[in-house]
């Protein structure tokens, strides 16, 4: 049992030496929405002087993400915003 735990861990050091010195070949950038809580409504809460305003509650939101992946390792970069391309005045992910 020792011996398939060590096989194993020598595994995964390899595995985390490999990602560590990657180079990173990206692949293609996709769109991938990443969902995120966001509060509505407020409602106050206390007594006295001590009070103060709470959401009622929190919806899931879709927010717009863009991932591109290494050839290499399998990391995974994300980018929520966009930058203008100059060439054919279109939008790229930012990945900065």
């Amino acid at each position: 049992m020792n011996e398939k735990i060590r096989d194993l861990q020598k595994q995964i050091e390899s595995e985390e030496k490999k990602i560590s010195n990657c180079d990173h070949n990206w692949g293609k950038s996709f769109s991938n929405p990443d969902t995120k809580l966001e509060p509505y409504g407020l409602k106050t809460v206390g007594r006295g002087s001590d009070v103060w305003t709470e959401a009622e509650g929190y919806r899931d939101v879709e927010v717009p993400r863009w991932t591109r992946v290494c050839t290499i390792c399998e990391h995974e970069d994300h980018a929520y915003k966009q930058k203008p391309i100059i060439i054919n005045k279109g939008l790229e992910p930012d990945f900065d």
